[in-house]
């Protein structure tokens, strides 16, 4: 182990139960949410017109990125020192700095997935394929993000303070993966990509 995995382990080890329980509870729930709207564009899906198809791409991207676990709530550092301890005595905010920094991991990372959702809502451009092609792209889309969702919620009860900050960058990277930026304006891609190279030092 290296100094930087060291560092990393004493941090996820100072995490007490009741803060790692309140980040997984909060995270379960955003799962469910996402899950349960998933469930509401699929079914919405069957029987739209076709010229409504991008605006129903967008609708679905942007539902996805909200119910990311991005917020302090799904963060056990951010439970445990954030408030009154001010970040006191966070790990986190020693090994990737504190996240109000403009240079901090999660600044960069955050502030790349706001202009994410900012390009997909203002997105006024047109689809480059078909119809029936973006029609089975968001099928696909959608039942891909219920399996992932699913995925994440059964993975959160074992995990370690570690073990779910690794999970939280894997789910938000896998889950804007699935946008279909196919059905979006090309400056999605190079959106995307900045918010997975963030996620590179999200922990």
């Amino acid at each position: 182990m290296d100094d930087r995995a060291r560092e990393l382990q004493a941090a996820a080890e100072a995490i007490a139960p009741a803060p790692l329980q309140a980040a997984k509870d909060a995270i379960a729930a955003s799962c469910a949410e996402h899950i349960r709207w998933a469930d509401l564009f699929f079914r919405r899906l069957d029987g739209l017109p076709d010229e409504k198809l991008h605006q129903f791409a967008r609708a679905l991207a942007l539902t996805m990125l909200g119910h990311l676990p991005t917020r302090p709530g799904t963060c056990p550092f951010c439970i445990q020192y954030g408030g009154d301890r001010s970040c006191t005595g966070c790990g986190y905010a020693a090994t990737h700095g504190r996240c109000d920094a403009e240079t901090s991991a999660f600044s960069l990372f955050i502030e790349a997935f706001q202009e994410l959702g900012r390009a997909i809502y203002q997105d006024t451009g047109k689809m480059s394929c078909p119809a029936e092609e973006a029609r089975q792209q968001l099928y696909s889309c959608i039942d891909a993000s219920i399996k992932l969702a699913r995925k994440t919620e059964q993975s959160l009860e074992s995990a370690s303070t570690r073990d779910l900050m690794m999970l939280k960058a894997h789910h938000i990277r896998a889950m804007i993966n699935l946008i279909p930026v196919q059905l979006l304006s090309e400056e999605m891609a190079v959106r995307l990509q900045t918010v997975k190279e963030a996620l590179d030092n999200y922990w």
